[in-house]
């Protein structure tokens, strides 16, 4: 009889009609998917983006029937989702029940808590079922970690991580240079950022970048105020890009905000951040030294941070941005991950 594979991952693959059309969960699956290549980890793969199906309902009926038929070549089942897990792992959980093997949950975002605690009836009933008989539960937020464990014992950390960038480190110079890298939504702060913006001396270039996901924001309406629209950008023009950069800017008051995987790439290489005080945000940056903290949708306070950094204090804050990264390094949470999984990592 053939031998089982050590594990079926289920998650979203770029897409592949347009790799611009991307965001945290399939940068961080696909993260994850290169740690596994390079560490010779024995999987077989089911890509949950709806966008590489030839339609919404198509792709669902191909998911559920590739998860029936692979769960029978695997010892573990490993669901990477930021939503459809409401679908999929009661499916996965019966079928890991009947065939006597595992089964995990990675969670993206920061809402996970948030959305279970609202939610009632049926809907909660089945979120209650999942988290309970899952057998290891990852999310990406401590403070989501330490809720759950009232429901699952067997919860753990997977912060959003990055792949160490290959160019080395050298502390920048200070050049009045600051960036918005997401998608251009009202809630990410953008108007906070044109307003802020205004009243900024001389010498100061703020650029935005990202795809626009709110009709008021247009190339015609960024044209007539004090920031500059640059378009957006592909997964693996981030960094390449960040580096032309000396700060970044988030100013976010999205509800699902967990811990923003541009925050986790400026780390990388050693650019501090200006961000707004909410949990997860709070979590990864310390506050005057990888960066500063502001209250949502506070302009005044927004002002004040950007010209709080300057020449005497960016190239200390650079160096903690920097050191800070190490947490959230890609290949030592992609152990810790198969540690906890108890899944042999083959690489010599």
């Amino acid at each position: 009889m053939k031998s089982r594979h050590d594990i079926l991952l289920i998650g979203p693959c770029v897409n592949r009609k347009d790799s611009t059309k991307t965001g945290g969960a399939i940068v961080l699956f696909n993260n994850l998917l290169e740690e596994f290549n390079e560490k010779r980890v024995d999987y077989i793969l089911i890509d949950s983006n709806k966008k590489n199906y030839s339609n919404t309902l198509i792709a669902y009926l191909a998911i559920f029937v590739s998860i029936f038929f692979k769960s029978f070549q695997v010892k573990h089942i490993s669901l990477h989702s930021s939503r459809d897990y409401i679908f999929f792992a009661p499916f996965i959980i019966v079928m890991a029940k009947i065939l006597n093997i595992n089964t995990s949950l990675r969670k993206f975002g920061g809402e996970a808590w948030r959305v279970y605690s609202s939610s009632t009836g049926l809907e909660k009933r089945i979120r209650l079922y999942i988290f309970k008989h899952i057998d290891f539960l990852f999310f990406e937020m401590k403070n989501i970690v330490n809720s759950f464990k009232s429901i699952n014992s067997n919860t753990h950390w997977f912060p959003n991580v990055r792949r160490v960038p290959k160019e080395r480190y050298y502390p920048k110079l200070f050049r009045k240079r600051f960036v918005f890298i997401s998608q251009i939504f009202k809630e990410k702060g953008v108007d906070e950022i044109i307003e802020m913006a205004r009243d900024l001396p001389d010498g100061y270039t703020i650029d935005l970048y990202g795809p626009i996901k709110d009709e008021r924001y247009t190339e015609d309406y960024f044209q007539n105020s004090s920031v500059n629209y640059c378009g957006a950008l592909t997964s693996n023009q981030v960094l390449s890009t960040l580096q032309k950069y000396d700060v970044l800017l988030l100013p976010t008051y999205y509800k699902g905000e967990g811990y923003p995987g541009i925050v986790i790439e400026s780390y990388s290489v050693g650019i501090p951040v200006i961000v707004t005080n909410l949990t997860g945000l709070s979590e990864i940056v310390d506050n005057g030294k990888t960066g500063v903290i502001v209250e949502p949708k506070n302009v005044e306070q927004l002002l004040n941070a950007v010209l709080s950094i300057n020449k005497d204090n960016y190239k200390e804050m650079s160096k903690r941005a920097k050191e800070k990264f190490s947490l959230f390094d890609s290949d030592r949470q992609t152990i810790k991950f198969l540690e906890t999984l108890q899944i042999d990592n083959k690489r010599e």
